[in-house]
C-alpha cells in the first residue's frame, strides 16, 4: 500500500468524505492535500509530522506502511525522538551552544529521551521474546 492509499484510508476511517475537510483538519492547503492523496506529490517532513500527531501512528507507518509492532521496533531509528527534538529546538533557536536552555526546552528534551528509552526497552523485550520462542 502506498502513502496515498494510507492517507485516503485514514481520511475515510475518520468519516471525512471531503478532501478539503481533511486538509483543514491537518492545517494544510486543499490543493496540497489533493496532490498527496492522488499521489502526485510526496509528503514533506512537516506533513508527516502533522499526520503523526493527528493519527497517533508512528512516522514509519506513514513513510513505509509499517503496521506490525515487531517490524516497527526493529526498523525504528535509535534515539529518533531525541534527535528530532534537538533538531526542532535548534531550528527555533531554543538551544544553542553557550546559551542556557529554557525550562521548556529541558522538558522537551527529557520527554524525548524518555520516549527513546521506552523504545529501547520495548525493543529489548521484543527481542527477548523472539529468542525465548526460538529456543523452544
Amino acid at each position: 500500500m502506498e502513502f496515498k492509499d494510507r492517507l485516503k484510508e485514514y481520511r475515510i476511517s475518520l468519516g471525512i468524505t471531503l478532501k478539503n475537510e481533511m486538509a483543514k483538519r491537518l492545517g494544510i492547503a486543499r490543493t496540497l492535500y489533493s496532490m498527496l492523496e492522488n499521489g502526485t506529490r510526496e509528503p514533506s517532513k512537516d506533513v508527516l509530522e502533522k499526520l503523526f500527531i493527528d493519527s497517533d501512528k508512528p512516522s514509519e507507518y506513514w513513510t513505509y506502511g509499517i503496521t506490525d509492532i515487531k517490524e516497527y521496533l526493529s526498523i525504528r531509528e535509535e534515539f529518533k525522538c531525541s534527535r528530532d527534538a534537538f533538531e526542532q529546538l535548534s531550528e527555533l533557536g531554543e538551544i544553542e551552544a553557550g546559551k542556557e536552555f529554557s525550562v521548556e526546552a529541558k522538558e522537551i528534551l527529557a520527554a524525548a529521551a524518555f520516549a527513546d528509552a521506552m523504545h529501547l526497552l520495548e525493543k529489548k523485550q521484543s527481542l527477548k521474546s523472539i529468542d525465548i520462542k526460538g529456543d523452544k
